[in-house]
């Protein structure tokens, strides 16, 4: 087994996003779903492959047909089977959601000052906005290594070699390693790296990206705050498949 360059990202809340996969490449969780099938890197399987170990299982025909009727098993119908179910993955009631509406006991004092630096002086906000807490935009935020991201689909635009896709921070603490090639490995690395202003310098790094000064205390605070973005999620039911 080969590791991957890039993290798998998570598909969370992705029933509201927009351009798909770290680097932006595909437009929609449709035309995301089969890339990691064919990747070389990962399933390794042609999709004419797919679709014949499909056709091939009897019990599938009926399900595709009673979902797509008239389309049956294809490419397209797979891609969006796949999309609808990626569509239910929401995010629950978190802490964070609770305090915003009111309870002030729902989160803790640390964490009420994690979220003023959050959206003052650590200028965390800048990026990670709404309430699935990302722009949807993407940005090089310093990380070191080769990998220009967005910049392979869109080379004349300087601002975005390098960049990458905002991640949604809800349940943030469940996703460890972070950053699109899992570099650091605890929320309080991706805050040191912050307050360090990122690990490397270009042109194309963000604005908002530098230096923070921020205290130890300050720095677990704002970690106390991402905590409180976690959610109790209804576990994912799988059903039986055709064999």
């Amino acid at each position: 087994m080969k590791p991957l360059g890039r993290r798998t990202p998570t598909i969370l809340n992705l029933a509201w996003g927009e351009l798909m996969f770290w680097d932006g490449r595909a437009d929609s969780l449709e035309a995301q779903a089969l890339g990691p099938v064919e990747s070389t890197g990962e399933m390794n399987l042609p999709l004419d492959q797919m679709l014949g170990k499909l056709e091939a299982m009897p019990s599938y025909r009926p399900l595709f047909d009673k979902a797509y009727p008239g389309e049956g098993i294809s490419k397209a119908t797979i891609s969006k089977s796949i999309a609808t179910f990626e569509r239910t993955v929401v995010s629950g009631d978190a802490p964070f959601d609770r305090w915003v509406r009111g309870d002030e006991k729902a989160v803790s004092a640390n964490a009420k000052r994690g979220f003023m630096l959050f959206n003052e002086k650590a200028l965390c906000s800048k990026c990670h906005s709404g309430w699935r807490f990302t722009d949807d935009s993407f940005h090089d935020i310093g990380v070191a290594g080769d990998d220009i991201g967005r910049g392979k689909i869109m080379p004349d635009i300087a601002v975005l070699q390098y960049a990458f896709k905002t991640p949604t921070l809800r349940d943030v603490d469940r996703r460890a390693p972070y950053m699109h090639d899992g570099s650091e490995k605890t929320l309080g690395e991706v805050v040191d790296f912050y307050d360090r202003g990122g690990k490397q310098r270009r042109p194309a790094v963000s604005e908002h990206v530098k230096p923070l000064q921020l205290t130890s205390e300050e720095k677990a605070d704002l970690v106390a705050f991402l905590k409180t973005l976690t959610s109790q999620d209804k576990p994912v039911v799988v059903p039986v498949l055709p064999r």
